[in-house]
Formats: structure tokens, sequence, C-alpha cells
């Protein structure tokens, strides 16, 4: 298939979504979730999920789609998504992979590193460590052992440091070179989504606003009813929820929650920020004005210029 595919990554209240839905005026689309949090059924409001009336402009693929229990990992990203991407290409519409999770981006692009499973030994005895040293100690044992993953997981993402442990220790070898030296499985178009650091904070505060307006508390009382558990579900993790169960117990204010959801999300876009940053081949787009950047792109790539 000589057709390519758009690439739409960056920080969280980018406005990569927007792009996305405005890229259906200028050629048939579809649009590929990339973001570890919006693959989660019952979590729409606050994971920012496309509302119906996206759905009904465009066709989307791998949103809400599993149970809030399940952990999700990337391989298993990948095998959900290459079958999709490859459809639609042979549908001759373009494939738009959407999200700030670089690791499936990465994952659907080059293919995955064949790892072993959790040892649950292993997991134990590190959570150990945790619990007596501290997270940051296991950040640093990290960037010790293989600086390339601790170089991109944040020092309090207690899970993905552990799991990158685990494969160090399992596996006697660094994260490979092999994967990043692959070539592509498709032609891309590849661009982030930037914002000057005053603009986003004030994206990130209207979003949260905004979501709270729609009823992501309602939302959250919602799932601890149906789930008394929610709280230790790997979509818990979500930015966002347990500030909200809080709330909800009356630990904080709501000002408080708002406030404590604001650092968490502007910490994570400063990180997703960083990753595009450090990637090749992705370029910088202001904002929908540079729609213009993507639809030049593709044209060329398809050969129609």
């Amino acid at each position: 298939m000589n057709r390519p595919i758009v690439v739409l990554g960056g920080p969280t209240a980018g406005g990569k979504s927007r792009i996305a839905l405005e890229l259906s005026v200028h050629f048939p689309c579809e649009i590929v979730n990339a973001d570890s949090r919006q693959i989660y059924r019952e979590l729409e409001i606050g994971t920012g999920q496309p509302s119906v009336k996206d759905l009904q402009r465009v066709p989307h693929h791998l949103f809400g789609f599993l149970n809030p229990s399940r952990q999700f990992s990337v391989s298993a990203y990948e095998s959900e998504a290459v079958p999709i991407v490859d459809q639609i290409l042979r549908q001759s519409a373009v494939p738009v992979l959407v999200g700030g999770t670089g690791f499936y981006i990465r994952a659907l692009l080059k293919g995955t590193w064949p790892v072993p499973p959790a040892d649950q030994n292993l997991r134990k005895r590190l959570k150990v460590i945790e619990f007596r040293r501290g997270r940051s100690f296991l950040h640093r044992l990290l960037k010790r052992l293989d600086s390339a993953p601790a170089s991109k997981i944040a020092a309090n993402d207690s899970y993905r440091v552990i799991r990158a442990l685990e494969i160090r220790i399992q596996t006697g070898e660094k994260s490979p070179d092999l994967v990043l030296s692959k070539p592509d499985r498709y032609k891309t178009a590849r661009f982030f989504v930037y914002s000057p650091r005053e603009q986003l904070q004030k994206n990130i505060r209207r979003r949260i606003d905004e979501m709270f307006a729609k009823g992501w508390v309602e939302e959250v009382r919602a799932l601890l009813t149906k789930y008394p558990n929610f709280v230790a579900f790997p979509a818990a993790a979500s930015i966002g929820y347990r500030e909200i169960v809080r709330l909800l117990n009356g630990e904080i204010d709501l000002e408080s929650c708002k406030e404590i959801i604001f650092h968490r999300t502007s910490r994570y876009a400063k990180i997703q920020l960083t990753w595009f940053r450090n990637q090749d081949s992705f370029l910088p787009l202001s904002g929908p004005q540079d729609l213009y950047k993507i639809v030049d792109s593709v044209l060329q790539l398809r050969g129609d210029s």
C-alpha cells in the first residue's frame, strides 16, 4: 500500500482532536486512538473521549472499548491497531493516528520488542523496595540499569518504572535499539501540536472546567457505584479520577480538587511534549491554522501534487 497515514501527537489539551476532525474536510479519513486513557469504557468525560457528534462526523476506532479493570499493554495495542489501520488503507481512506501516548505510536510504526510476562515474585520485591526507599530510588535504579526507558518515564509513574525494571532484570538486556532502527510499517506524515506554555496552561484549565461542567463528578460517582473497588483499577490511574474520589469522600474541596488535577495534567503535558520533541521526523504544528501543512504532506506522499 502506497498511501500514507497521518500521526498527530502532542500534549493533552493541545487541540489534536480538533485538527484531526478538520482533516475530514480535505480527504476521507478515519481517526485511530493513540491515548492510553481513552481506551477505557465509562471514562468518557474525564479522558476527553469524542462526543456523539464527533463520532457521527468521522469514524473513530479504539476509543472506550476496554473494561476499566483491565491492564492494556503496548503489544496489545499494536495487535489491535495494526489491523484497523490496514483496513482503513484498503478502503482508500487516510488513517489519522491521534494521541499523546508515544509508546503506542511507536508500537504501531515500528512494532514492539517481545518481552517476558510479569514475574509476580520479582514485582513484589520491587514494590517492597519502593515502599522502603521511595519511587525516586527505583527511578534512579532504572536510570543506572537502562537509561533509555528511564528518560521517558516519569519518576512518579511507579507502574511503568517497575515494569521497565522487570524487563531489564528478566532479560539481562537493555531496551533494544533494534526496534528503533526498524523501518516504519507505513508511509507517514508526522506532526506534534505545540502551544506556548502559557496558552497550554490556559487550555488545560478551561478543559478541566468544561469536564466538571459536563458531569465528571457524576461519572466518577457512577463508577464507584458500579465498581466499589474502582480506585484499584488500572483505569483509575487516569488523571483526575482518584482526586474526584477524594472530593466525594470529603477529603478535599472542589477548588483544591481542580487545582491538583491542573498541576498533574500540566506535569504530564510537559512529559508528553518532551517525548515528541525528542523524536525524529515529527514536525511542529501551532494549531488548526497549520492544517494546510498536513494536507500538503499527505498529497505529496500520495503523489497528488
